[in-house]
């Protein structure tokens, strides 16, 4: 029974290790963070096209919201679940409304400066998007996939003692 034990913890330890190190971190693994963040990149950087749909709107009103830097543009951003949508006014005689659906939450909606709207919709409690949209040219000029690494973190925090990794492995020296 002791010797299963042990074979099922060398098993479990190796296996961690192997997954610690398949992952490729930007900057310092998570051993060797000070507290929890958020990370870039990943294989869901186009989650947001399945889950987001551009409109205009005519003859519809929107009540002033965020004004940009000029104070030409605004926008109203709707935080829901499992959808929600960002509304701007662009001195035109259409709105666009950005729809998602299949959302956790809607974060940080701010301007970057007088064009460029930054969005994060959350698609759960971990994946997320950053997306940039440019409200003159009326596309999305930027998008990158964004991982909540506070999982990682701890996972690194309890297992690394044990495993040995990078940081954790330079404490102990």
């Amino acid at each position: 029974m002791l010797t299963r034990v042990f074979a099922s913890m060398i098993f479990f330890s190796c296996a961690s290790l192997a997954v610690a190190a398949e992952r490729n971190w930007p900057g310092a693994p998570p051993d060797c963070w000070t507290e929890e963040r958020n990370v870039h990149g990943g294989d869901l950087a186009d989650i947001w096209k399945a889950n987001t749909a551009f409109k205009k709107l005519t003859g519809t009103k929107l009540k002033p919201g965020v004004y940009s830097p000029n104070k030409g543009y605004y926008f109203v951003a709707e935080d829901g679940r499992p959808s929600g949508a960002v509304m701007i006014f662009t001195e035109k005689n259409y709105l666009i409304r950005i729809e998602f659906s299949a959302l956790f939450g809607l974060a940080e909606v701010k301007w970057i400066n007088e064009k460029l709207l930054f969005m994060r919709p959350w698609w759960g409690r971990i994946a997320a998007t950053d997306l940039i949209y440019d409200v003159e040219a009326e596309k999305v000029i930027y998008a990158e996939s964004v991982t909540d690494a506070y999982l990682a973190y701890q996972q690194f925090r309890e297992s690394c003692p044990l495993l040995g990794c990078e940081c954790i492995k330079k404490k102990l020296e």
